[in-house]
């Protein structure tokens, strides 16, 4: 199997495992994108109502379980191929 194949296959099984074996892990990815939210209105004294808030926060949440799901998808290739994988 090709080493890409083989991230995108692991990408998708982090992507499961973060709605069954790791909630922890994305209850606390949602809880750092809300305060990350807080603190782009505050920073940015930009008035946001709560839906727009949510929004913003459910953005960045989305992003860090991409890049939490594709960090473990490298990390089980390397560890698999014993080389690093450079993207």
């Amino acid at each position: 199997m090709k080493t890409g194949d083989m991230i995108k296959e692991y990408t998708m099984e982090a992507n499961l495992k973060l709605y069954d074996q790791f909630t922890g892990t994305r209850d606390a990815i949602y809880l750092i994108a809300e305060e990350k939210a807080g603190e782009f209105i505050l920073v940015g004294d930009v008035g946001l109502n709560m839906e727009e808030k949510q929004l913003l926060a459910d953005f960045i949440a989305r992003s860090m379980m991409q890049s939490f799901a594709l960090g473990y998808g490298v990390g089980k290739v390397e560890g698999k191929t014993k080389k690093q994988i450079y993207l």
